[in-house]
């Protein structure tokens, strides 16, 4: 008589090589998905920020309030001229 029992050892072997294999093909695709989904948020913040960017009124420059006066004076170790803004 033999002492050993195979009770479908190599089927149930099978069985779970194949659950492991659709639990991790389920995993893949799952991941996919979200990658997909959050690049595709990422890409609509994008896009509407360079939209946004596109339309908003632009920074002016900060000029002084009228015409530029150059002032110069001499000193001991030579001429210095200095910019003032004229003030109204």
């Amino acid at each position: 008589m033999n002492a050993t029992a195979d009770f479908g050892s190599s089927t149930l072997t099978a069985l779970f090589r194949a659950a492991g294999l659709t639990v991790l093909a389920v995993g893949a695709v799952l991941a996919f998905v979200f990658a997909f989904f959050a690049a595709l948020v990422v890409g609509l913040m994008v896009a509407g920020a360079a939209l946004a960017l596109r339309f908003w009124p632009r920074a002016k420059r900060a000029r002084p309030a009228g015409p530029e006066t150059l002032e110069a004076r001499r000193t001991p170790d030579g001429w210095v001229v200095e910019t003032f803004a004229k003030r109204n």
